[in-house]
């Protein structure tokens, strides 16, 4: 089985990293591949814009749902690619 545990918290020493630890070792143990993503370390912004991505299809008009061209023409910004299988 695959994994993929998505995480955030500032204090590497808190209950939620305990946990991510815990689930991360006894996911392994039992033999399974397990892939995290540190929201924090990465500085993820949650708010999106036009700052994602490099050129956009109407650069006088902003319209997200129509930039869905940007992950295969690889124009999203360089912080984004990597939470959407393309680093």
């Amino acid at each position: 089985m695959n994994s993929f545990i998505v995480y955030w918290h500032p204090e590497p020493r808190s209950f939620n990293a305990a946990l991510l630890r815990t689930a991360v070792e006894t996911l392994a143990g039992s033999g399974h591949s397990v892939n995290t993503s540190d929201l924090h370390a990465m500085r993820f912004d949650p708010v999106s814009g036009r700052h994602n991505f490099k050129r956009v299809k109407d650069p006088g008009y902003f319209k997200q749902q129509i930039e869905g061209y940007a992950k295969r023409l690889r124009t999203l910004a360089d912080e984004a690619p990597i939470e959407v299988g393309l680093h």
